[in-house]
């Protein structure tokens, strides 16, 4: 409470307590000189000012509930112009339909920045802007004025979302094509036909990986395939699918069964590209392409 409030309370309640004393004082007067009970005549008085105060208080409440619920605007001879209520608005303003006299209204009064939809007239525009704007203003007004487009980017969100994974799909498979005639250059002297069919199969597995669908395979017994030659196989193949090593090491382990029979999951895994002499080389990827150097491989052999 302030001060102002403070001192106008204790006013009221000064003259309250007067008013009271002074009634007494009244009353006990002509009671005791004149025999006369004014508690008669001011009692209906005072019960009729009370209740009239009650009955105005809540009159007045009732009424400002249902005016506050129920709003209703009382013109009294003005009538107001139309305005566009721009300028509190916190959203770019879309000139769509805006009539030109309007249009210096809007660019006046809006905070943000403006959105033409749909460009008015040449001559319309440049007259009302005329009548507002200096040509240095307008120069200026221009700058600020960004171009909005029908469609953001965050509702192409989904097409885009849609154009990389068609982009993933096709690197996929054009990998996949590429490790199927890798596999089958470099295994063609250790294999049977069948066995580089099983092997391929293998590897689609683990690019999917679906580890518990491994086949075991066996090179040809005259020729077989040795360990250096499987741990490179598995590194080339994993690295262009991306798979970690420890998939490697279980996808080479489970697929040759019998030549890794003494080389557990975890040396596989720490020996997978060494530097070993071997029927397979290791062939690192260029940085981002997935191609094999299957000339290269050929000269060195």
């Amino acid at each position: 409470m302030t001060n102002t409030e403070q001192i106008r309370t204790k006013k009221i309640s000064f003259i309250l307590a007067l008013s009271v004393i002074i009634f007494a004082a009244i009353a006990t007067y002509f009671t005791l000189c004149h025999d006369i009970n004014i508690m008669r005549i001011t009692t209906p008085v005072i019960l009729g000012l009370a209740m009239s105060i009650i009955l105005c208080g809540v009159l007045q409440k009732f009424f400002y509930n249902w005016l506050t619920k129920n709003p209703i605007h009382f013109y009294f001879g003005e009538q107001s112009s139309p305005v566009i209520e721009s300028e509190s608005t916190t959203e770019p303003v879309c000139i769509a339909e805006t009539k030109p006299e309007q249009l210096h209204h809007v660019v006046r009064n809006t905070t943000e920045p403006v959105c033409i939809a749909e460009t008015l007239p040449t001559e319309q525009l440049v007259d009302s802007s005329e009548q507002e704007y200096s040509p240095s203003a307008q120069s200026n007004q221009e700058h600020v004025v960004p171009d909005c487009s029908n469609e953001s980017h965050l509702e192409k969100y989904d097409s885009i979302l849609e154009e990389l994974k068609e982009k993933e799909l096709k690197r996929q498979v054009k990998v996949m094509d590429a490790i199927r005639e890798y596999v089958t250059i470099k295994t063609a002297p250790y294999l049977s036909k069948e066995a580089i069919a099983t092997l391929i199969s293998n590897i689609e597995y683990m690019a999917c990986d679906q580890p518990e669908l491994y086949k075991p395979i066996r090179s040809n017994i005259d020729n077989p395939l040795r360990s250096p030659g499987l741990r490179h196989l598995a590194w080339n193949v994993g690295e262009r699918l991306r798979v970690p090593l420890a998939k490697r090491a279980v996808f080479i382990k489970e697929s040759f069964p019998y030549e890794l029979e003494n080389a557990s999951h975890e040396y596989l895994r720490l020996n997978l590209r060494d530097q070993v002499a071997s029927q397979i080389p290791i062939d690192v990827p260029e940085k981002g392409d997935y191609r094999f150097h299957l000339e290269t491989d050929n000269d060195e052999s």
